[in-house]
């Protein structure tokens, strides 16, 4: 999926490891067949909005109804912290995988956005660092950093 050139993603990674087998222990066994549409329909945007660079569109793609209320549970501060993201200017935020790292998207004040996310951590006595990267649509490949731009994307 091509995505816009000017998107960001904002990664907030907490100082604690987050234990999948934990993660998976608070999600529900069986899924509504409305949550589960919900989130197939999430997918099929979340696809267009990066292909067709309608970023207005990631707020509602981001939405989940499968992981997050759940894990929510277990990581204190998730959902203030999406909160504070989209507060900051993201277009939509969301927790990445099993947690306990988040993810924002921007095309503007990706900066702030990695600030109003870390202070919310904060706020909820998380430890945590922010990186602010760029999407690759190149796939899997060996990183070398001597050939980093400024911006932090390699060849």
């Amino acid at each position: 999926i091509p995505v816009p050139e000017d998107l960001h993603a904002g990664i907030l990674i907490p100082d604690f490891v987050g234990e999948t087998s934990k993660a998976r222990g608070v999600l529900d066994s069986e899924v509504s067949r409305a949550d589960a549409v919900f989130n197939i329909g999430r997918s099929a945007l979340l696809a267009n909005a990066l292909a067709t660079g309608q970023m207005d569109l990631l707020r509602y793609a981001t939405e989940d109804r499968l992981h997050q209320p759940q894990r929510a549970a277990i990581y204190k501060g998730m959902n203030t912290i999406i909160r504070a993201a989209l507060t900051g200017g993201a277009h939509g935020a969301f927790l990445s995988g099993a947690g306990p790292s988040i993810m924002a998207f921007a095309t503007e004040r990706e900066y702030t956005v990695a600030y109003e996310m870390t202070e919310a951590a904060r706020l909820h006595g998380i430890d945590a660092s922010t990186r602010v990267v760029r999407p690759t649509t190149r796939g899997a490949h060996v990183f070398d950093p001597a050939s980093a731009t400024a911006t932090g994307a390699g060849d």
